[in-house]
């Protein structure tokens, strides 16, 4: 079985649905399950972030034909915030405060539990399987949160 060796800064095209789709890895998240951080870009000029969000890049090469295509510099993105919303037992047992609603965190190790998301672009930071990104990226995926102000 061939080992599939995915580093930073990589970038990857993805066919799907709404036409091929351009990623960059970027970072490992320790705050996240260490999930990769991928940009998805707009268009194949591979300059404008559409988004950002966590997945297995080595996954998704190796069972859903990602193909990589390049390398190029990575982007500093220690100040993008993600977020997760926290579920009812969470909040009750965990936290011991219902008002807590949100996780969000920041790749350079911020990290708080708020009632409401900052006035500020957020990410959501769920680990997502490499076979749901097309869906995620074409906007098919009904689960996938986008909360970009």
């Amino acid at each position: 079985m061939t080992r599939i060796v995915c580093k930073k800064g990589d970038v990857f095209s993805i066919d799907t649905d709404c036409g091929k789709r351009y990623i960059q890895y970027i970072c490992n998240d320790i705050n996240q399950l260490n999930g990769n951080v991928i940009s998805v870009f707009k268009d194949e000029t591979l300059k404008e972030v559409d988004i950002y969000i966590h997945t297995t890049v080595a996954a998704g090469v190796k069972f859903f034909g990602w193909q990589k295509i390049g390398k190029q510099p990575i982007p500093d993105i220690s100040d993008i915030v993600f977020f997760t919303e926290i579920s009812e037992i969470v909040r009750k047992v965990v936290h011991n405060n219902a008002d807590v609603n949100w996780r969000v965190w920041t790749i350079s190790g911020t990290d708080a539990y708020v009632k409401d998301l900052p006035d500020v672009e957020c990410y959501e930071g769920s680990v997502w399987p490499p076979c749901d990104i097309p869906d995620v990226l074409c906007g098919h995926n009904k689960y996938y949160k986008r909360f970009v102000r």
